[in-house]
């Protein structure tokens, strides 16, 4: 058989173990490209050819695994954020491309990576950033390399992500600024960030049975599920930041459906805090706080 014949092949079954079409095609296409080490282009050229002695066994264990709804990242072992590759298992969440908003409002209140933005001046302290829940180190990661001289913090809850997080510091040359901590959101950091970032837990613990199986069966519940109405983390972590921040420093943070006006009413209570700015989505929902504590 081709190599095409069995991504199709593939894709239905994915089709019929619930996956929407669009997405089965291309999840085939991708698990077929991770066993043959072949980039998009020499797939679409070569497809047609008959497939390689080994290819047949190892591609069937990857679909197995995605028929039963297993995340395909979790099956390439690798996701892609900002441009890069980031490894990603089980102990991690799967970095998702709404999150990446989370850096494009980071940049605009920082600028760009030159004199006080970047720490660089002489005589003036070096920028510091944290990153709480980095889980995978995709955003300390991205931060520290379009910060080349800052120092970041990135924390951890969970021992297992953390291993994780620092392979993918060091796959990314920036080991050396970014330091790791187990700890739970702030507690026991002891620096006055210019900047604070997240990615909290949100999602309703209520919702669970409505997730996709890719999210509730496979994901780490720690990082997914924020109390029966998803603000648990939310409220520490405002009420730790508010604390913790610079002043005129930021907090950005990532928020879920339906969220706004809670994570907005939550930001009024902290007099030293004003929320400056609510992010869409790619699909118009918001999803991204920006708040300054007051100068």
């Amino acid at each position: 058989m081709t190599v095409h014949q069995l991504v199709l092949d593939a894709r239905s079954r994915f089709v019929r173990a619930g996956i929407r079409q669009e997405l089965a095609g291309l999840d085939a296409e991708v698990l077929a490209r991770s066993v043959l080490g072949w980039d998009r282009a020499r797939f679409l050229t070569d497809r047609h050819e008959d497939a390689p002695g080994r290819f047949a066994p190892a591609y069937e264990r990857l679909v197995a695994r995605r028929e039963r709804r297993e995340p395909v990242p979790y099956i390439t072992g690798v996701q892609e954020f900002w441009g890069l590759s980031f490894e990603v298992t089980p102990d991690v969440l799967i970095p998702r491309p709404e999150t990446e908003l989370i850096l494009e409002e980071a940049f605009r209140c920082l600028g760009e990576p030159d004199g006080a933005a970047s720490g660089g001046t002489p005589g003036t302290a070096p920028l510091e950033i944290v990153d709480v829940g980095t889980g995978s180190g995709c955003l300390a990661v991205a931060l520290a390399r379009h910060y080349p001289r800052a120092r970041v913090i990135a924390t951890v809850v969970a021992g297992t992500a953390l291993a994780v997080a620092r392979r993918n510091a060091a796959r990314h040359g920036v080991a050396d600024r970014v330091r790791f901590v187990e700890t739970s959101f702030l507690a026991g950091v002891r620096t006055t960030p210019a900047l604070i970032v997240s990615n909290p837990p949100y999602v309703p613990s209520t919702s669970a049975p409505a997730l996709t199986p890719e999210v509730r069966d496979f994901e780490p519940h720690v990082a997914v599920f924020g109390g029966p109405d998803g603000l648990e983390g939310l409220r520490e972590l405002l009420a730790q930041a508010a604390s913790t921040l610079a002043p005129g420093g930021w907090l950005i943070v990532e928020f879920g459906y339906g969220q706004e006006d809670a994570v907005a009413d939550l930001v009024a209570r902290i007099p030293s805090c004003v929320l400056t700015k609510v992010r869409e989505d790619f699909q118009g929902i918001p999803r991204t706080a920006v708040v300054r504590r007051i100068p």
